[in-house]
């Protein structure tokens, strides 16, 4: 007999008839039977014992594979509960009857693989101590956090991640007329007060949340020095503003070009700075594409960052997380990939893990 098993056997309080137990011939269910005991293969597989691998041979669960045996893994053997299965001497514990020196391995765990770690991998992991297991737990914020998201993910000390407020992760646009703040829903980059003097460069002002030189369509805010005339949100000579190509003063066609405004296309140029796409070929302004290798239509960096073209790499401007191969924008810019950014990103199997980093449970 299985010298696990016998253990159970004789903890319970029984009275021997013949081969079986007192508690377990009065029926199938009153009592059941128990300590593996049986009078049919269904005894073996009840709400009252399971020991799978196994059918009922002279009113015992025995293994119907001769070469298995009843017993625990190696890392449930002090168990109490320990999970009886038919298995291979290799899978018994040790002192398992019929695998003596024939592969029954020490009891307990052999390496952190067996052991169960805590209810969030990221808060920790389970270790194989003198053949034991444990929970290591590490309490308090995780390494992988997702920057200006205006949440702070924790660990508890039960190993559960909660995500929690956190009103000082607050996400950095790079636009120096806008007020950078958490809500309730999560970041706000409000606008500051049109006109308000640009915070940063001190020079121009604030509109829509951006810096800008002036702006035309409200005379109060139309702060050009003297000699200039406000075009949109742009100061230019008073000669860009009179209806006529003065093509003597650097202009290429009607008000644009040279000091004046970026000519769109289709108008005249003489470079590609006399152009809104800046792209000057054969004397007209050209449209922006994906490929002509400077930063212009709604691109945030060269030749990237909006639809039709590819997101931007690392170093390239941005305005979303969206505009970057990265995923991830900051301050305008986009940012290298890294494991602990909160973002699957960079060839991971998960957010933060496989690939490159650490691999995933």
């Amino acid at each position: 007999m299985n010298t696990l098993l016998r253990a159970v056997v004789l903890a319970a309080p029984v009275v021997a008839v013949g081969a079986c137990l007192v508690s377990s011939c009065a029926g199938d269910g009153d009592p059941p039977w128990l300590g593996g005991y049986c009078d049919k293969d269904a005894h073996c597989h009840s709400d009252y014992q399971n020991i799978p691998g196994t059918i009922c041979i002279d009113e015992r669960c025995e293994c119907q594979d001769p070469d298995y045996h009843i017993c625990c893994l190696p890392s449930e053997a002090r168990d109490s509960k320990c999970s009886l299965a038919c298995r291979p001497c290799s899978e018994c514990a040790a002192g398992t009857t019929g695998c003596e020196g024939v592969g029954g391995v020490d009891t307990g765990c052999q390496s952190d693989a067996e052991c169960p770690g805590p209810p969030s991998r990221e808060c920790g992991a389970g270790r194989c101590v003198e053949g034991q297991c444990t929970v290591e737990i590490h309490v308090g914020p995780i390494v992988s956090q997702r920057r200006g998201d205006c949440r702070r993910m924790d660990c508890t000390t039960a190993g559960e991640l909660l995500v929690l407020d956190d009103p000082s992760d607050v996400y950095d646009d790079g636009e120096q007329c806008t007020y950078d703040s958490c809500g309730e829903s999560g970041p706000v980059n409000a606008p500051l007060l049109e006109a308000a003097a640009c915070p940063v460069s001190r020079e121009g002002m604030c509109h829509a949340g951006a810096c800008v030189a002036c702006f035309a369509g409200d005379v109060t805010m139309n702060d050009c020095p003297n000699g200039l005339a406000c075009l949109d949100v742009l100061c230019v000579p008073f000669h860009c503003v009179n209806d006529v190509a003065d093509l003597a003063l650097g202009e290429t066609a009607r008000d644009c070009g040279g000091l004046c405004r970026p000519c769109i296309v289709g108008e005249a140029c003489r470079s590609s700075a006399d152009c809104k796409s800046n792209v000057c070929d054969a004397a007209r302004c050209a449209p922006a594409t994906c490929g002509d290798g400077v930063k212009n239509g709604e691109e945030t960096g060269i030749d990237c960052g909006a639809t039709p073209c590819p997101s931007c790499a690392a170093g390239q401007g941005c305005r979303t997380d969206a505009s970057c191969e990265s995923g991830v924008c900051w301050a305008g810019v986009c940012q290298e990939s890294s494991c602990t950014d909160g973002v699957k990103n960079a060839g991971e199997d998960g957010v933060d893990c496989g690939g490159g980093c650490a691999p995933c449970p």
